[in-house]
């Protein structure tokens, strides 16, 4: 008789399990904000790391003399500007007159022995009509597009009445970008 009662017993225990109320959980809640400030700014290149300072080498190739202008153009890795900016804002790019004493009038490439140069010029254009140099000769650009911008560099070599010394002739010109 003691078997009935524990089945029961079992049976109301189920019974209130399945009856009874589910508990009450509390939640709270909060919020959190995220954030980002873009602000404006120009890198060399395509991405963050602005490249690796050196943007290549305009070659005007290997000359007997130079008694007629010799022109160039750069290429990607090859003197082109490669820049990227924050989309809408006012973009100067600067070229300066080089190490060898050269100007926004005339640069120069100089000899390994430091003793001959040879001038030249660089140009935004391919007409090769509109210097690019410093100050009101820097390339403006008003509205920077919001994409990546190549830009090349258009060079000549100027002709020389005197045949130059064989050797190699070179100028470091610096790229000033402002914002």
């Amino acid at each position: 008789m003691k078997r009935p009662r524990l089945w029961r017993y079992g049976l109301y225990l189920l019974l209130a399990y399945l009856l009874a109320p589910p508990l009450a959980a509390d939640t709270v809640t909060r919020n959190f904000t995220v954030t980002a400030t873009i602000a404006n700014g120009c890198i060399f290149g395509s991405s963050g790391s602005g490249g690796s300072g050196n943007l290549g080498t305009i070659n005007f190739g290997t000359l007997a003399n130079v008694a007629n202008v010799v022109d160039a153009a750069s290429t990607v890795g090859a003197g082109s500007l490669v820049v990227t900016c924050t989309p809408g804002m006012a973009v100067s790019i600067a070229l300066n007159g080089g190490v060898n004493g050269g100007s926004n009038a005339q640069r120069y490439l100089i000899n390994s022995g430091g003793t001959r140069t040879l001038a030249y010029q660089l140009y935004q254009d391919a007409a090769r009509s509109t210097v690019w140099g410093t100050g009101a000769l820097a390339r403006s650009i008003a509205s920077f597009p919001a994409t990546t911008q190549t830009l090349t560099v258009y060079a000549r070599l100027l002709s020389n009445g005197t045949p130059p010394p064989a050797g190699s002739y070179s100028d470091t010109v610096t790229v000033t970008l402002t914002w």
